[in-house]
């Protein structure tokens, strides 16, 4: 038997919404003051000291009025959306309305604007505060160590002799949820309400994940989840979801930008955060990576267009945490890229098939905007991989390129020679969170064995992780080290992009004994010997010896940056906790 999908009317932004108000009176100021707080029945927006009279609309997502130009491809201009009532200049007001519509629309997505005519007075603005349905999710974990297994649930016996803490998941999203265009469904099908309609989800898919996601918890690790539609043929994944961009051959990104990719959208991420955010037992997801190193436009969606690109996964970032926060206060949502930094791929290497973009120029747009329309505590996942990702000394050839440094405004990569320089950069005001800097997650970065035809290019992989291991855990803002990976990929493995920790036919390297030990008390003597097959040009000049290194402490700052390891390196800070 075939399941009906029901499909369900959109909010009709030209209607009149019901609202109650509470007011005080005060003198304007330089600014308007606007925030936006979901609770379990209401949707309360504070407005505070208005310079300007005029009206607060709401507006979904993919909906702009006339004078917001930053719309990224969407379309949905609207010269006023749901009118709220009436503002009047200096006068403090909080404005409330139901969270759920008679249609079932959850107006927790929706945005909020003052506007005097066609002027924009404040917003957009989003909700900041969200009642979670289930409350806290994942452990607490006793070190950074964690793993990335391929994916591969057979592996993760390996995961807990190594005694990783969290583990790296991608969860493919193409055939995750089925499109309501073919109006019917697998009599198997998992149905969930979203929005106010129904929709269907691939079983053998969401089964596959529930054994990846609970045999981790049971293991009692932390699941890093990575959100990806991979390109595939004959897929589920809906075309209004699909950004269908010509260089994007590897995925279809996630399309918010029309109605009901958006609600598609939501949907499956309220899918998610609702199955994962339940008992252990069912399992639980803490972090949820958005994409995969959106400095690669065609990762996403390919664009030459820097704000037009920023505002669309702006728009998924921010429904993707708005959807995962209705359901668990603190997991939290991730911005992926790889290990460029100041410049862009183009600008150094050229290695990218489509336009691409400098991460840290994205990182301050994605600051700037979500601060002005709402602050969230967005995290961040870099890959730092090696300049040269298939070299085994990692600082040596990364010191030797000159494509890093130790300032955090000039330095074309980010790799962990240079790691510390996200201290300075994260302690900034603009990309701090509620005062403190905010979490990274390195969900994917590891170091090679080379050609592995050389005993020293094994030791050099060992103490290129040590070295690496040991400036990441004494760095706060570090959450997980999510090593990667587990064992070589045998196609990988012919370019010599040897990261794994077990060879392509099983065995191991003697790195995998090091990560097993790396966060014991027994690290010190088990790493010792590999200090000397540590070697860099100090500050990019001058060569250093491992051999000449008293201790690993010694072999962290490899450019002068503002980090003093002296104060900052604490063995307690590597140890399990």
């Amino acid at each position: 038997m075939k399941k009906k999908i029901i499909l369900a009317g959109l909010l009709s932004m030209s209607m009149m919404a019901t609202v109650s108000t509470s007011q005080s009176y005060a003198k304007a100021k330089a600014t308007t003051g606007l925030s936006v707080s979901a609770g379990a029945d209401i949707i309360s927006i504070k407005v505070t000291k208005p310079t300007s009279s005029g009206h607060l609309y709401a507006y979904n997502a993919n909906e702009y009025p006339n004078g917001d130009k930053m719309r990224g491809i969407s379309t949905n201009v609207l010269e006023k959306g749901v009118d709220l009532g009436s503002i009047t200049k200096g006068k403090s007001q909080t404005l409330s309305w139901e969270r759920y519509g008679n249609d079932g629309r959850d107006h927790l997505y929706n945005k909020y604007y003052i506007l005097s005519g066609n002027k924009i007075v404040k917003g957009p603005i989003y909700a900041t505060s969200v009642a979670a349905k289930y409350g806290k999710v994942g452990y607490t974990q006793k070190s950074i160590k964690g793993i990335y297994t391929e994916d591969d649930l057979s592996k993760a016996t390996y995961a807990s002799d190594l005694k990783a803490t969290s583990i790296t998941y991608n969860l493919g999203l193409q055939n995750l949820i089925y499109s309501q265009d073919s109006g019917t469904a697998p009599s198997d099908a998992i149905s969930f309400e979203s929005n106010g309609q129904t929709y269907y989800f691939n079983k053998s898919v969401v089964d596959e994940y529930d054994q990846k996601i609970q045999d981790a918890n049971r293991r009692g690790m932390n699941v890093i989840a990575v959100l990806i539609p991979w390109v595939e043929s004959n897929a589920n994944y809906p075309a209004e979801l699909r950004y269908n961009s010509s260089a994007s051959k590897t995925t279809w990104g996630t399309n918010t930008s029309n109605g009901k990719g958006r609600d598609y959208y939501i949907a499956m991420v309220e899918f998610l955060a609702n199955r994962y955010s339940q008992s252990k037992a069912q399992g639980q997801i803490s972090t949820y990576v958005i994409g995969n190193e959106i400095d690669f436009t065609h990762y996403f969606y390919s664009t030459s267009n820097f704000n037009k690109y920023m505002e669309e996964y702006a728009r998924s970032l921010r429904l993707s945490n708005l959807a995962i926060k209705k359901y668990a206060s603190n997991a939290n949502v991730a911005v992926p890229f790889t290990h460029y930094w100041a410049k862009s791929a183009g600008q150094v290497y050229k290695e990218c098939p489509s336009p691409s973009f400098a991460p840290k120029k994205m990182l301050d747009w994605l600051a700037k905007y979500t601060n002005a329309r709402g602050a969230f505590d967005w995290a961040i996942a870099p890959h730092p991989y090696g300049v040269i990702n298939t070299k085994s000394n990692q600082a040596y050839y990364d010191t030797k390129t000159g494509a890093i440094n130790g300032n955090y405004k000039t330095s074309k990569e980010l790799t962990f020679t240079n790691f510390e320089i996200l201290d300075q950069y994260l302690s900034t005001s603009a990309l701090k969170y509620k005062g403190k800097q905010r979490s990274v997650y390195l969900t994917e970065s590891g170091a090679s064995s080379g050609n592995m035809k050389a005993t020293a290019r094994f030791n050099e992989q060992a103490a290129s992780l040590i070295q690496a291991y040991y400036k990441v855990a004494n760095l706060k803002f570090v959450k997980s080290y999510n090593y990667y990976r587990l064992q070589d990929n045998e196609e990988e493995a012919k370019n010599s992009l040897t990261c794994g920790l077990l060879k392509p036919n099983g065995s191991k390297k003697p790195v995998y004994n090091i990560y097993k030990a790396i966060d014991t008390k027994s690290s010190n003597s088990k790493t010792k010997k590999y200090l000397k097959y540590v070697s860099y040009y100090k500050n990019g000049k001058t060569k250093v010896s491992g051999k000449k290194l008293k201790s690993w402490k010694d072999a962290m700052g490899v450019y002068k940056t503002k980090v003093n390891w002296n104060k900052k390196w604490k063995w307690s800070n590597i140890y399990r906790k």
